[in-house]
């Protein structure tokens, strides 16, 4: 054999050789990380729930450890991310730092749940192409901050995870290296899965809102009110520093224009400018739709508000002892009593009856001489007369008596004309309506409010309250606080329609799967679990308590509220003065023929 052919069946062998110690130090290599990986994922995740399992097609050795060691409910997919926005496990298996941004680039398109747990293992030999740093870095750009990164380290799998508020630091990337004597369950600060946020260390906490009395109001750049006092004791079990800002785009609320661009408080949280907004907004279709919510803290009651009823007539007050039945069955009882009378008078009556009875014919005219309090002289002679004379005595006297009681009340009360009781009367009276566009979305059933609905920018709705209160026509959808308060420091008068728009839960309002969602949902329930909401709003609710406008027991009694009196007198006058004339003119003037 030549040197040469030697030389080449040589070299053949040692590349032979090195190839089958490439594949057999990936196979180590791989076992080692997928055991890891299932270790860790035993021990961290909740293996009731399904666990998505990534990784590209090339990668085998890793994947298929991992497999055999983890036994429980999981969800294979290679290089291609699946719709399936409930699950919050994750095990990524990726071949270097570029492969995992775009497994992750995938997740968050489909909006899959960041905020769950992650298990990230890169599998390539070469230290630049799986670098710890890079991956913290990655993952905090993505807002993934529950995760576990695992990469081969020399001859063993090491893992890393980072804590995002540590040593004093408030965007501290720093990789922090897993313990394997304790499980990889916890590491020299915490717990890896666990708790992040608990303690922000005085790191600022951006909060977007608005002046909304009685719920928000900053002085020097402090909250106050029933939302105000709320944040900061929110913050104070963060451990961390607020800092305010007002809508950078918009006003109020916010609401998304037809093109997707959200305005308001809400436009802050959705632009990264804020990590939450706190305006005591109901919650819409679009705002559960584009952001994440809290739990809800109190109730928001949205209601319509429309002019104040005018004030009626006070001669009219001396009917409003009686409903309008009451009226006609009074009126129809002493008809009834005139007619008999009549009866009694005719001389068919008269010649039915004897001689000796015909004082029953006095029955109605002694009854309203009792009645009204004078004397009289005699009653019927037979019984069954004076029974009935009686009978209506009793009558009108508890009639009287009744009415006297009311009469006084009603004399010094204040009485309206009629009112809208719901939208449906202020449509059918021809009235335009509307309010802030975010309320809109409630009435996407109800065609003909959503095509006609005005919107009123949210630094107009108070000015527009106060025009209604001047004569304006118009119906306004607004919070029902917000209308008291209009009304108390306004002195405006506003009628609140009974039938409410809705009557919503109050959150906070982050940006799509935010990491400060957990904490801040934890501190809520114990705050309200303490019962600090409730009391907050009955303190500040309390100052704009409306008294009703209908139950004013002060008014002074002046001649006006006597006119209905005056009239009746007057008409009395008027009737009496008719009969006396015409009794003189057929008793001594007018002689008949006959």
């Amino acid at each position: 054999m030549s040197n040469q052919m030697l030389y080449g069946h040589l070299t053949a062998n040692m590349a032979i050789s090195e190839l089958n110690h490439f594949f057999d130090t990936n196979v180590t290599a791989g076992s080692q990380l997928g055991d890891m990986a299932a270790k860790v994922a035993i021990q961290n995740f909740d293996l009731r729930h399904a666990t998505m399992l990534f990784f590209n097609s090339t990668l085998c050795y890793g994947v298929e450890v991992f497999l055999q060691f983890y036994h429980y409910n999981i969800v294979i997919n290679r290089a291609k991310v699946l719709a399936r926005k409930t699950t919050r496990q994750f095990v990524l298996f990726a071949s270097d730092t570029a492969d995992i941004e775009l497994l992750l680039d995938g997740i968050i398109s489909f909006e899959m749940d960041n905020t769950g747990k992650f298990i990230i293992i890169c599998e390539s030999s070469t230290p630049k192409e799986c670098d710890e740093q890079d991956i913290m870095v990655l993952c905090w750009n993505y807002r993934i901050v529950n995760m576990v990164f695992i990469r081969q380290e020399e001859t063993e799998a090491v893992g890393f995870t980072y804590y995002p508020v540590a040593d004093g630091i408030c965007n501290n990337l720093k990789p922090i290296k897993l313990d394997s004597h304790n499980q990889y369950t916890k590491t020299t600060y915490g717990e890896i899965f666990r708790k992040k946020f608990r303690n922000l260390n005085f790191c600022p906490i951006i909060a977007s809102t608005f002046i909304q009395p009685p719920y928000m109001y900053i002085k020097n750049g402090i909250p106050t009110g029933i939302d105000g006092d709320l944040l900061r004791m929110l913050i104070h079990g963060m451990n961390a520093s607020l800092k305010m800002m007002t809508p950078s785009r918009g006003t109020g609320w916010g609401f998304r224009e037809k093109n997707g661009t959200w305005m308001g408080s809400l436009a802050d949280v959705y632009d990264d400018l804020a990590n939450f907004s706190m305006t005591s907004a109901a919650i819409t279709l679009t705002r559960f739709t584009d952001f994440q919510i809290s739990s809800g803290y109190s109730t928001s009651k949205v209601v319509w508000v429309s002019e104040s009823a005018q004030v009626q007539n006070v001669a009219l007050k001396l009917l409003h002892p009686f409903e309008k039945n009451t009226r006609f069955l009074l009126i129809a009882s002493f008809l009834l009593v005139i007619c008999c009378a009549f009866v009694m008078k005719s001389s068919c009556w008269t010649a039915m009856c004897n001689e000796e009875n015909q004082s029953s014919r006095s029955v109605v005219f002694y009854s309203w001489m009792i009645c009204m309090g004078q004397a009289v002289e005699k009653l019927p002679t037979k019984s069954a007369y004076v029974q009935m004379t009686l009978f209506f005595i009793w009558y009108c006297f508890l009639v009287r008596t009744a009415y006297q009681v009311y009469l006084i009340s009603s004399l010094k009360g204040r009485f309206y004309d009629s009112q809208f009781e719901s939208i449906d009367e202020a449509i059918n009276a021809q009235y335009p309506f509307g309010g802030g566009p975010a309320l809109k979305d409630y009435y996407v059933d109800y065609p003909f409010v959503y095509k006609n609905w005005v919107n009123i920018d949210t630094q107009q709705i108070a000015p527009t309250a106060v025009n209604i209160s001047k004569g304006m026509n118009f119906v306004l959808a607004m919070n029902i606080d917000a209308a008291r308060v209009v009304m108390k420091t306004r002195k405006a008068k506003l009628h609140i329609l009974p039938e409410p728009i809705i009557i919503s839960p109050t959150v906070l309002f982050f940006k799509k799967y935010s990491p400060l969602s957990e904490t801040v949902n934890t501190i809520l329930h114990r705050l309200i679990a303490a019962g600090f909401p409730d009391k907050l709003y009955k303190i500040y609710s309390s100052t704009f308590d409306i008294v009703d406008q209908g139950s004013d027991e002060g008014e002074t009694l002046k001649m006006s509220h006597f006119t209905a009196c005056y009239v009746v007198l007057i008409l009395g006058w008027i009737v009496s003065a008719i009969f006396f004339s015409l009794e003189v003119y057929f008793g001594k003037i007018y002689k008949h023929p006959s």
